[in-house]
């Protein structure tokens, strides 16, 4: 009972991190994208410890950390660029070498918004976002990923297509999130629909206050299902992010956010 009761403490601790898809580096939500976008001009730096579950098999099969750099222009681009660490003990047979090497896998990212929520005066509108994630391999040749995953390092490939509406209520916002992605390896990120709901408590979201927002998110992100809590704090400068992958493996996140242009 007691180490359950640290469990659930560590993880309210950790839950601070505003609708963020932590894992890809990227505005979202836990694993799967989401069509909610951040202001013009922000920048954000995000770290990630990532369960070996999560990740592509061919790449990892041991837990990692992976950190991100991205920026918001027009309110309706996303850039990110994102790196995630090989250790090369776990290696097969690693080599002396490899037992003091470390390297990293980075990827490309963008997302746009098609459409924002509400637009036109068009109350029943959804947000709309397209993105992209790792289109294309380097170490390849920069070739186009195929199918043969043994012929290139596109380990974050996807595709993908997300709605959101969001409805006020009187215990909080509440909202419905809806998308496709598609990925061009067999063994990295899913392919398939994804769907979640995500819940503001009202009396946990207040601008003038240290913690700015707090949000429960439960997921499918086309693999498994997902619940994660998030915070934001300190004038939504910095966010941390808890969630339970697949209901089971805890992942971990920090971000810092600054908003370059007001």
């Amino acid at each position: 009972m007691k180490k359950a009761i640290l469990v659930v403490f560590f993880s309210l601790v950790l839950a601070f991190g505003a609708k963020a898809q932590f894992v890809d580096g990227t505005k979202g939500l836990l694993c799967m994208p989401s069509a909610e976008m951040e202001a013009e001009g922000t920048f954000m730096i995000s770290n990630n410890i990532l369960h070996k579950e999560y990740l592509p098999t061919r790449g990892w099969g041991y837990n990692t950390f992976g950190y991100a750099f991205s920026i918001t222009f027009w309110s309706r681009l996303e850039i990110a660029y994102s790196l995630t660490i090989f250790n090369g003990k776990h290696r097969p047979n690693p080599s002396d070498r490899d037992m003091i090497m470390f390297n990293q896998d980075r990827h490309f990212a963008a997302r746009f918004q098609l459409m924002k929520e509400n637009e036109f005066g068009w109350k029943w509108m959804p947000s709309i976002v397209a993105g992209v994630s790792d289109p294309v391999t380097g170490s390849g040749g920069g070739q186009y990923i195929g199918s043969d995953v043994t012929q290139s390092n596109g380990y974050f490939n996807r595709y993908y297509i997300a709605a959101a509406k969001h409805f006020q209520t009187p215990w909080g916002e509440v909202a419905g999130h809806l998308a496709y992605q598609y990925s061009q390896r067999v063994d990295g990120m899913p392919t398939g629909p994804c769907a979640a709901v995500t819940w503001n408590p009202v009396w946990l979201n207040r601008e003038d206050a240290f913690v700015n927002s707090f949000r429960a998110t439960l997921e499918y992100d086309a693999r498994k299902l997902n619940f994660g809590l998030n915070v934001s704090i300190f004038r939504d400068h910095f966010e941390f992010m808890t969630m339970l992958f697949g209901m089971k493996h805890l992942m971990v996140g920090a971000r810092y956010k600054l908003v370059l242009k007001q």
